[in-house]
């Protein structure tokens, strides 16, 4: 049995359309930038990639939390963070309170394609959808198209 890897060995030129199915989905509360959606993409049309496997992370919105990460990144101390996120309008009593996770940006796009840009069954999923566990869960085997980029690593 081959060895398993953590990022995508997928050689394809960005800005190629692919169709792709999502073989595997796993939540992660604790990502490295958060929590995140995890997507296993395998590569169905064009046949020159056909087989090829995506590693997609898609992180989840917490703004609060990602502004504190960020000045802390910046060198800023906690009063000073504090401060910046009063004048941003954010409610808290304490900086690194708990920020529940939102879908958005990129992974609601997927979401979105899954169900052919359906408004009524992308409610009805997320309605019936407890946790980002079971969203996961949900999209495995799912199919859409999207449009390969390349990340600051070079992977696709």
């Amino acid at each position: 049995m081959p060895i398993g890897t953590t990022k995508s060995f997928a050689d394809i030129n960005e800005g190629t359309q692919v169709e792709v199915v999502i073989a595997d989905a796993t939540y992660d509360e604790e990502g490295r930038f958060g929590p995140a959606v995890e997507l296993v993409l395998d590569v169905l049309k064009p046949s020159a990639h056909e087989g090829n496997t995506i590693l997609s992370t898609f992180g989840l919105s917490q703004p609060r939390l990602s502004k504190v990460r960020d000045l802390r990144n910046d060198g800023f101390d906690d009063e000073a963070i504090k401060t910046a996120l009063e004048k941003k309008g954010f409610q808290f009593k304490d900086i690194d309170d708990p920020e529940t996770p939102r879908l958005g940006g990129a992974l609601l796009r997927v979401v979105k394609a899954c169900y052919n840009a359906d408004p009524r069954a992308v409610k009805q999923l997320l309605e019936e959808c407890d946790t980002f566990h079971d969203l996961a869960n949900v999209l495995i085997g799912k199919r859409f198209v999207a449009t390969t980029r390349k990340d600051k690593n070079d992977y696709t």
